[in-house]
């Protein structure tokens, strides 16, 4: 009797120390916090959630009063890339950058990321609950937990494709603590406009847009000047109209927005911002976007 109970403590241990091992080899956050300088990946799996990939770094000096950056990757899912980007960016400063993979065996297509998964692939509307969208809030806590960082607003990045999601995001959930967003080089956009079906436009979306609340959200919309190439642009007729190339659809995004924030009397807070020389790289677009986050 005596040897069993002496055996059960070591067993105990044994299947701790397994379970850590199985857990660190999955990416899980363990319960050391993150310390200023780290970088690393690891799964991120909410309830009832398909577990994503998030790749993170810290940057220096007091990480508790800064605040978290979400970084979200363009059509090739590339999020170690973005994430690299941005280890010398956050390097003098007190961010948290974390870009989460949505991969396209689990997250296929523009219905799934690009559009933020509020409708399936035949247009249906989708249970907010299943949004991509709704990964963003809990991540975001996860990354203040790990890192001690007390803001609970958090700055938000995307490119190419990752700028539509991120300009969708504003428009869609309206509630989401975000400070200060920018969206650079997207292909196609969700014009604020009443008048335009969904996806192109506001009408007969998934859920109504407030346009008011959109209109005084801190977004900038950042252009590089020499992104003009057509090849892998959105060619329909919906996208068509908006522009031949990402600038002039990123240029009327920013001027149909502005037009209706008039005709609306609201107050419009929306930047529209040209980076000289860059075309499709989301590498200087994001050392720009850090220049603006910084301010």
């Amino acid at each position: 009797m005596r040897a069993s109970l002496m055996r059960r403590p070591r067993l105990t241990w044994m299947v701790l120390l397994v379970t850590f091992a199985v857990s660190a080899a999955c990416g899980h956050p363990t319960d050391d916090p993150w310390e200023p300088g780290d970088t690393g990946s690891f799964v991120f799996a909410p309830p009832g959630r398909t577990p994503i990939k998030v790749w993170y770094a810290v940057g220096s000096g007091d990480v508790a009063s800064g605040r978290v950056v979400v970084v979200m990757h363009g059509t090739n899912r590339n999020a170690a890339d973005y994430r690299d980007s941005w280890v010398p960016l956050v390097r003098h400063r007190p961010w948290v950058v974390v870009a989460p993979e949505f991969a396209r065996d689990d997250f296929p297509g523009v219905a799934a990321y690009n559009l933020g998964g509020m409708v399936d692939d035949s247009g249906e509307p989708v249970p907010q609950s299943a949004w991509t969208f709704s990964y963003l809030e809990p991540l975001v806590e996860q990354a203040r937990a790990m890192s001690g960082v007390r803001e609970r607003r958090f700055d938000l990045f995307g490119h190419s494709a990752g700028a539509q999601f991120v300009h969708r995001y504003l428009e869609f959930v309206p509630t989401a603590p975000v400070r200060r967003a920018v969206a650079a080089n997207a292909g196609w956009y969700t014009e604020p406009d009443p008048g335009v079906d969904f996806p192109y436009g506001v009408r007969d979306a998934p859920r109504p847009v407030d346009l008011p609340a959109l209109f005084a959200r801190d977004l900038t919309v950042l252009l590089g000047s020499d992104d003009v190439e057509e090849e892998n642009l959105r060619q329909d007729a919906g996208a068509s109209r908006q522009g031949p190339t990402r600038i002039d659809r990123g240029e009327r995004f920013h001027q149909v927005a502005s037009d209706e924030a008039r005709d609306l009397d609201t107050p419009f807070r929306w930047t529209l911002q040209v980076v000289p020389g860059v075309a499709h790289d989301h590498s200087p677009m994001s050392a720009a976007a850090a220049e603006i986050l910084a301010r």
